[in-house]
């Protein structure tokens, strides 16, 4: 992260300059890789800038052996920086990179060949850094900053390359990382805090800076020039760190933090990510048609809904895809149809996550069970209670007939006006009201208390709350609650409990 923010700094000024001679545009990187340091990987990535930009500066373009010579200056300049060099990091992959890059310049080779080589050569030097650090050793890991560098030398080399194919992955397999578990116990900091500053004036001496701030901490960092100097060091005292620093010149862009809460926030990120993230315990997959009744089952926490119904039933496939999309790792799923329940339970046997079918026949059956939905709860007992309480629920669907029929003793004529209860068409009749009046009268009683209806696509809201009113008037002992469900086919859901 510190790399590339530092980066990110770079290229914004960078771009300022891209239409300039090579001199102009590294000397602007330089700059801007300075400005935005940070960390320790950051700060000695700003002074490898600074050493290409010094010697390109005046140039308007570079060959390959110029920009072998620019890397190792940027190697020498980022040794000078760091008070302790120590090897198996960045800089010893700077340096592997800059040698390589000389050698196949003087060969005469172009600067597509020779960037190529130093990566190459840098990608070997970085699988021997665990070798070269106990440190790295004992993580099973390589060096992060010379993994950084890496990163940007390939993108250099593939804005360089154009549409030509490089074969990167031939090096980059090269080197595995495996991690080891880390205990937090086994953390222990000389110095606590990374204190990084900047220091703008005229006449300052990065030198005697360093003299001041040496007794202060380790990882120590000063670079610039009389005008600017950036300042890293990790410290127990950051006040006096900035002190030290306040007598010289201004202070800009200051930055402390504390190393020991970020290691171990990161050892617990790193342990809650060896297994799968999941934002809740329990999610939910519902089937159903009708973006007014979508947007009803979200609110109510359903975070997958399959488009489907009666007369357009989902595969499979498709809802084990929506299993699949849940950041959960169990699912109960609601196939709001009984033409869907096998797909359904098809789904809980190939899903890998845990998949609970609860036998809805409606969307008013799951709407009426989500009452029950707790996204942190046991699953078996929400199961439990989800199936008790779609028993509780009777359903109904008001449509229109497609073709004369005789069902349940009714005669049916295509074009007539049905209502289905529970599945079986139980009502017949010429005017929308009369129907639904007809459905209700049969389906309440004593014990139910609540009517909610769901109007169609096809209902205006008008229309919808005259209905609404009417049933008001006549079941006066019931709450009546309408919504929009927008669902195709069926002028209006019904629900009573």
């Amino acid at each position: 992260t510190n790399m590339y923010l530092t980066l990110l700094a770079a290229v914004k000024e960078g771009e300022k300059h891209s239409q300039d001679a090579v001199g102009k545009a590294a000397k602007a990187v330089s700059m801007g890789s300075l400005m935005g340091a940070r960390g320790n990987s950051g700060v000695i990535l700003s002074q490898i800038f600074r050493g290409i930009a010094r010697v390109l500066e005046g140039e308007e373009q570079a060959d390959a052996m110029l920009l072998a010579q620019a890397l190792r200056a940027g190697s020498d300049t980022a040794y000078k920086a760091v008070m302790k060099p120590v090897e198996g990091t960045i800089l010893t992959v700077i340096r592997e990179v800059s040698r390589a890059c000389e050698r196949k310049a003087e060969q005469g080779s172009d600067i597509i060949e020779t960037l190529l080589f130093g990566i190459e050569a840098g990608y070997n030097t970085l699988e021997k850094t665990p070798s070269m650090l106990p440190a790295l050793k004992e993580a099973g890991v390589v060096d992060s900053g010379g993994q950084g560098l890496m990163y940007f030398l390939e993108g250099a080399l593939d804005g360089l390359a154009s549409d030509k194919e490089i074969p990167l992955d031939d090096y980059r397999d090269r080197v595995v990382s495996t991690r080891k578990e880390s205990s937090q116990e086994a953390i222990e900091l000389e110095y606590q805090y990374c204190t990084e500053v900047l220091v703008k004036g005229q006449g300052l001496d990065p030198e005697d800076l360093k003299d001041h701030l040496r007794p202060l901490g380790d990882s120590m960092l000063v670079v610039g020039d009389e005008e600017i100097v950036k300042i890293h060091i990790h410290s127990n005292h950051p006040g006096k760190v900035l002190e030290t620093a306040l007598q010289q010149g201004a202070l800009v862009d200051i930055k402390i933090n504390n190393m020991l809460e970020e290691v171990h926030e990161h050892l617990n990120n790193w342990e809650e990510s060896t297994a799968p993230s999941y934002e809740k315990e329990v999610g939910l997959v519902a089937v159903s048609v009708g973006d007014g009744i979508a947007e009803i089952l979200k609110s109510l926490g359903v975070d997958e809904i399959v488009k489907g119904g009666q007369t357009m039933n989902p595969s499979t496939e498709d809802l084990l895809k929506a299993c699949d999309r849940v950041s959960a790792p169990q699912i109960i799923l609601f196939p709001n149809n009984s033409n869907i329940f096998m797909a359904a339970r098809q789904v809980a046997e190939m899903c890998e996550k845990e998949v609970r079918v609860i036998p809805s026949k409606s969307v008013m059956q799951a709407i009426s069970a989500l009452i029950t939905y707790n996204p942190q709860g046991d699953l078996d007992e929400m199961e439990i209670a989800m199936q008790e309480q779609i028993e509780e629920v009777a359903y109904a669907e008001i449509t229109r007939a497609v073709r004369d029929s005789e069902l349940n003793g009714l005669e049916i004529k295509d074009g007539d006006l049905i209502g289905i209860i529970n599945g079986e068409i139980s009502k017949r009749g010429q005017e929308l009201e009369e129907v639904i009046m007809a459905v209700l009268d049969e389906m309440t009683n004593d014990d139910k208390e609540l009517i909610t209806l769901l109007y169609g696509q096809e209902q205006s809201e008008e229309e919808a709350y005259s209905i609404l009113k009417k049933i008001e008037a006549r079941y006066k002992d019931f709450e009546v609650e309408m919504h929009r469900g927008g669902q195709p086919h069926y002028y209006y859901l019904l629900s009573v409990e």
